[in-house]
């Protein structure tokens, strides 16, 4: 029999759950492009393990990373659009962290 609490538990876990698959499904990219620190590809990996839905996923985002490296001609991005991507990606880090840290 399911008490009011133990249900509060379970959906308190579905919610954590939750939370920490849309966190893995944010930071995909991130992960198969090789750009994300060591231990929290390891927390990832983990998460993996666990959860077949994000493991799905996943395997279509690298899908989907081939089909656009098969169908696009290799040219690389000018300098200076690679320094602006770059100084985006570290304010959206920055932003984030600090985000994260405050709450």
């Amino acid at each position: 029999m399911t008490t009011p609490e133990s249900s509060h538990r379970s959906s308190t876990a579905h919610a954590a759950q939750l939370a920490h698959c849309s966190e893995v499904l944010d930071r995909a990219f991130e992960y198969l492009d090789g750009e994300m620190p060591d231990l929290d590809c390891e927390k990832l990996r983990t998460h993996l393990e666990e959860c077949a839905s994000c493991l799905a996923q996943l395997a279509e985002d690298e899908k989907l990373k081939q089909v656009i490296r098969d169908g696009c001609p290799c040219e690389e991005a000018p300098q200076t659009l690679r320094a602006r991507i770059l100084v985006s990606l570290t304010e959206v880090s920055t932003t984030t962290v600090t985000t994260t840290t405050l709450r």
